[in-house]
């Protein structure tokens, strides 16, 4: 445990992440195997080693989880990455009603604006890895049973480091093409096809629009061109 760590009580962990409520989904996206995460409030431009843009505040599950409505699971980290990565999507423009940590061993369960419900639920040894990246910068965690600020992040180790290593990489080779004027990002075009199985690790896919200058090309998630279109069949 990190020793600048400090012990949270329920109260504290409320009184914490109450100013994540009224904030936006302004990104959701998938990392490595089966984590989420959920960019929340104004968002600044990704620089290395990130490949995304980050929120004022951040939402991540690095193990299982569910999005569920009153009456039924809408998706989790069980399901398919097209699956995923569509509900992913489905999240964004919704709002932070509440954060709460639930049960002995303290579960996050994420209350939003559009009556879904994100909860982690973690199936493995140890501690449940969840984390909330305050305004402040301060991240909030479970270990051991009880809730703390700013404990040690788990260090990323084995496949898991050297598929963002490569990821990281080819993103470094790439950069984000983009063909003015541009109507529209690709991660949202019906055009875009990811190329790596993990969905939104590598952040890069290949282009299907024919009359698009990027047809049968590499693209970024953030790179455009004037032939975007929301949907394939447009």
């Amino acid at each position: 445990m990190d020793l600048m760590a400090t012990m949270l009580s329920e109260q504290e962990f409320r009184d914490c992440v109450r100013p994540l409520q009224g904030l936006e989904v302004s990104l959701a996206w998938k990392g490595y195997g089966s984590a989420i995460f959920l960019e929340l409030g104004r968002l600044s431009p990704p620089q290395q080693p990130r490949r995304h843009e980050q929120g004022q505040a951040c939402l991540r599950v690095e193990w299982d989880w569910r999005v569920e409505n009153a009456s039924s699971i809408l998706f989790g980290s069980s399901d398919t990455g097209p699956e995923i990565a569509d509900g992913i999507r489905g999240l964004q423009g919704s709002r932070i009603d509440d954060i709460a940590a639930v049960g002995a061993v303290p579960e996050i369960v994420a209350l939003l604006s559009n009556e879904q419900r994100l909860r982690s639920m973690a199936m493995t040894t140890g501690d449940p890895q969840w984390g909330i990246r305050l305004p402040s910068g301060s991240w909030i965690s479970a270990k051991s049973g009880v809730l703390w600020m700013d404990a040690e992040p788990e260090r990323i180790t084995g496949q898991d480091a050297t598929e963002m290593k490569v990821s990281e990489d080819a993103g470094g080779r790439w950069g984000i093409p983009v063909a003015e004027p541009v109507n529209g990002k690709c991660a949202a075009c019906g055009w875009f096809r990811y190329l790596d199985a993990h969905y939104e690790l590598l952040d890069y896919g290949v282009c299907l629009a024919e009359a698009s200058p990027f047809d049968g090309k590499v693209v970024n998630r953030s790179s455009g061109c004037p032939s975007f279109s929301a949907s394939s069949s447009d």
